[in-house]
């Protein structure tokens, strides 16, 4: 008998799930785009940066500290994460704990990234472990991929796919081709839901500055870069097997504040499984409950609620009372 937990099955339990939204938010989902509603109203997930230490620490470990928080979410550049430091007698938790023995150095302190709470597929949360030295903190929240894949997002791509080289040249040169020509082929075939529908949505916003259109642009992200290092563990250690398949390309969906949604990987990366995605994320958005679609956030620092100031298609949802709220569902698309 098959091990249904296997890597494989795993994977297309995904595809199944972003199937069923498919067909499930078609009739009961307001008709913006989920990558345009994402990018609006998704607010991006925060990780926990911890700094374990033993003792006091130095004056330059505190400056490193004073950098990291004028780049948090409470800044104007506002990284999604928090910072806090864990003297290693106060530690209460089993799995710092560990952490603290693996990598400790001489006593030195010991940075550790840990995913967003609300990434519940992740195994054990841990993204990164490193010293607490300048190289990580510089690192931390910016690299020149991300750089750009914010910026993809800000210019009104649906998504931009990270594609992550195996070495194999045989290997990736195929998976990139089908890679380009698909969602070259999704950009042409793939259609909004029509003008008149979009406007007649309750959330709808006349005037915005980033256009609505469909828009699919591919980044790659090399192994050996020193740059993309943090970058390349967060998406390897999203998922439980990925690490262990290196000798495969890989590519990533990313739409909205950079959310991921899953990987593709080797002989995955189809015709089958780009559409399944593509089609996904243009499609309507069931908007109120990005906890129930698939993925998680990657570490940015962008402060995107003013930079799409003034671009917005949509108005947030009421706050959460005690009371339940009653939401005007639109018709869906008729079926053609």
């Amino acid at each position: 008998m098959k091990n249904m937990t296997s890597p494989f099955h795993r994977r297309w339990i995904r595809f199944s799930v972003i199937g069923f939204l498919l067909i499930a938010t078609s009739a009961l989902a307001c008709q913006v785009p989920v990558f345009r509603y994402a990018l609006e109203r998704w607010p991006a997930d925060r990780y926990e940066i911890v700094i374990l230490h033993d003792g006091p620490l130095g004056k330059s470990d505190m400056a490193r500290i004073d950098v990291l928080r004028e780049s948090d979410h409470t800044s104007v550049v506002a990284g999604n994460y928090d910072v806090r430091t864990i003297e290693i007698e106060e530690i209460q938790d089993e799995l710092l704990t560990n952490l603290w023995k693996q990598h400790r150095r001489g006593g030195k302190p010991v940075m550790v990234v840990l995913y967003p709470r609300n990434a519940q597929d992740i195994p054990n949360r841990v993204a990164h472990v490193s010293p607490f030295v300048d190289e990580a903190v510089r690192n931390l929240s910016s690299s020149p991929v991300r750089q750009k894949i914010a910026k993809e997002m800000l210019d009104g791509q649906s998504a931009v796919w990270i594609f992550v080289p195996s070495g194999d040249a045989e290997q990736d040169a195929v998976a990139l081709k089908t890679l380009t020509e698909q969602v070259k082929r999704n950009e042409q075939e793939l259609e909004l839901p029509p003008q008149e529908e979009i406007e007649a949505d309750e959330f709808f916003q006349e005037e915005t500055d980033i256009e609505l259109r469909i828009g699919f642009s591919i980044v790659t992200l090399r192994r050996d870069d020193p740059e993309e290092r943090l970058l390349l563990k967060l998406l390897m250690r999203s998922e439980p097997d990925l690490e262990t398949l290196a000798q495969r390309p890989m590519a990533f969906p990313v739409l909205g504040r950079g959310r991921v949604l899953y990987a593709l990987v080797g002989k995955g990366i189809s015709q089958e499984t780009i559409g399944i995605a593509s089609r996904f994320i243009v499609g309507p958005c069931s908007c109120q409950v990005k906890n129930q679609n698939p993925g998680f956030d990657l570490l940015l620092a962008v402060n995107w609620d003013e930079k799409i100031s003034g671009s917005t298609l949509t108005e947030p949802l009421p706050e959460t009372t005690a009371e339940p709220i009653k939401l005007k569902i639109p018709p869906g698309r008729s079926a053609r």
